[in-house]
């Protein structure tokens, strides 16, 4: 017999409610770039997936490729495909590359609108990582981040 604590909620003495309304990890088929693996996991946590995308490119590049490919897809395939037939309308902020607000890509520009802070500010942390980084790193991070962000409609 299953605990009746772990899988009822006794609403006043007499009504019980199926417990088992936990949130599932899926592969997306509607916010993805390949597999739909970061558009499920950001949908899961609530994140933009473009953020976790970004970090994505930035980690493989900076542990040489291999380690977070393999991730991915062992991710892929433990991952169960989203069952839905139309998409929810996602709740949090997406991320864009800004029109009014950039010097090269505008993607610094969209960073800073995303959290509300000066743009200065996250110019100078990317020029920090530039040079932590070893510059191609970065660079090469930022290149596939003017393709795979959006541009401010």
């Amino acid at each position: 017999i299953k605990s009746i604590l772990a899988f009822f909620i006794i609403i006043n003495n007499t009504e019980f409610r199926y417990f088992n309304e936990m949130k599932k990890l899926y592969r997306t088929k509607f916010n993805k770039m390949f597999l739909g693996v970061l558009g499920g996991i950001g949908s899961y946590f609530n994140i933009d997936p473009t953020i976790l995308r970004l970090l994505f490119v930035f980690l493989c590049i900076i542990t040489a490729i291999f380690p977070f490919i393999l991730i991915y897809l062992l991710l892929a395939l433990l991952m169960p495909k989203v069952r839905q037939k139309y998409p929810i309308e996602p709740k949090y902020k997406k991320l864009y590359r800004s029109r009014r607000d950039k010097k090269i890509a505008g993607i610094c520009g969209g960073i800073a609108e995303l959290f509300k802070i000066d743009t200065t500010i996250v110019r100078f942390l990317m020029v920090i990582l530039f040079f932590v980084t070893g510059i191609i790193p970065l660079a090469f991070a930022y290149f596939i981040g003017t393709v795979i962000i959006p541009e401010k409609p």
